[in-house]
């Protein structure tokens, strides 16, 4: 099971319960865990395929570090807060020229996905991701993280007075010249007594200063949505309202949609694109044709920072309501 979640500070993300789940995020399917066990009998071959290997032990508060085919990925952990949960963190460190996806990786790709089933003592582990940026390779664009990143996690224990065994298998995508799917399982012990690792904790605030947060008058916002049709495609113009002293070229606008098997990337309005009224434009694609309302999340970055706005679009009506965002939000049809 995977839900779009805020954090109460308008950030963007998921939860993982203590089911695998297939992310609705997803362009393609992932190896079969079937299939991953098969390949992780042949080493040479599983390497290939991007699939690390199982973590060994490590100090308190780091991971192993996992190697794959392009980099390696460990788990990092602060430490305990004082609501009785850990924050920790994904990360991923990449070798020169590799990349990584965002939840929603665009039009190529393949977002990341976890499992938490091996782990012990767990409720249930919410997933944040920083803002990425665009990637074009001349045939497609996608939502990327290059040279690494750490995804926070907040994880809640079920008995927070008892140890966690945080044990994670995570499957990506990631790319050079060519892209491959990666699999690697990576594992931390969270102890209710741990002293703070204060590198780890520092790592995970930078991450979390990137996650996308609630605009403020200082920041770009969506002020107008527009569905329509266009050559049987149906087209969503974005308007956005900026503050002083930013432009439209200062502004990158990243949408993501649980409800979408594929979806575009947002791209500039062009002068020759007649019917189009907002700023930006993005192909709906990839939604199920049986359902009349779909969430949208956009993410606005500019100046190095991020905010986010959700809205729940009615596609019949072309009406949209704000989740967490501004109530000066408005869409027509």
């Amino acid at each position: 099971m995977m839900e779009a979640t805020g954090d109460g500070r308008g950030k963007i993300g998921y939860v993982i319960r203590m089911i695998r789940f297939q992310s609705s995020w997803s362009r393609r399917p992932f190896l079969s865990f079937v299939l991953a066990a098969a390949l992780a009998a042949l080493p040479g071959l599983a390497i290939g395929l991007g699939i690390g290997l199982v973590p060994g032990p490590a100090r308190a508060g780091v991971g192993a570090w996992v190697t794959f085919e392009g980099g390696m990925v460990r788990l990092v952990s602060a430490g305990p807060l004082t609501d009785g949960t850990y924050g920790a963190g994904l990360e991923f460190a990449l070798e020169p020229g590799w990349h990584t996806y965002w939840m929603h990786p665009g039009e190529a790709g393949i977002p990341p996905e976890l499992d938490a089933r091996p782990s012990s003592n767990i409720a249930m582990v919410a997933v944040q991701f920083p803002y990425p940026e665009r990637y074009d390779d001349g045939f497609s664009q996608s939502n990327i993280y290059k040279d690494g990143v750490l995804l926070p996690l907040v994880v809640t224990p079920q008995d927070p007075a008892r140890p966690v065994d945080l044990d994670l298998t995570v499957t990506f995508g990631i790319c050079k010249e060519i892209c491959i799917p990666g699999e690697a399982r990576v594992a931390l012990a969270l102890e209710p007594a741990a002293q703070p690792d204060p590198a780890s904790a520092r790592a995970i605030a930078r991450a979390l200063a990137d996650v996308p947060g609630a605009p403020g008058p200082d920041s770009p916002q969506v002020s107008r949505l527009f569905l329509r049709k266009d050559a049987q495609k149906e087209k969503l113009d974005i308007s956005l309202a900026l503050p002083a002293g930013l432009t439209l070229d200062d502004v990158s606008v990243f949408v993501a949609a649980p409800d979408a098997l594929s979806l575009g990337v947002p791209r500039r309005r062009q002068p020759d694109w007649k019917k189009a009224t907002g700023d930006w434009v993005l192909a709906l694609s990839g939604l199920p044709k049986s359902r009349t309302e779909v969430t949208l999340s956009f993410v606005l970055v500019a100046g190095g920072k991020a905010v986010t706005q959700t809205v729940r679009l009615n596609r019949d009506t072309g009406v949209a309501v704000a989740v967490d965002a501004p109530p000066s939000l408005a869409a027509t049809r």
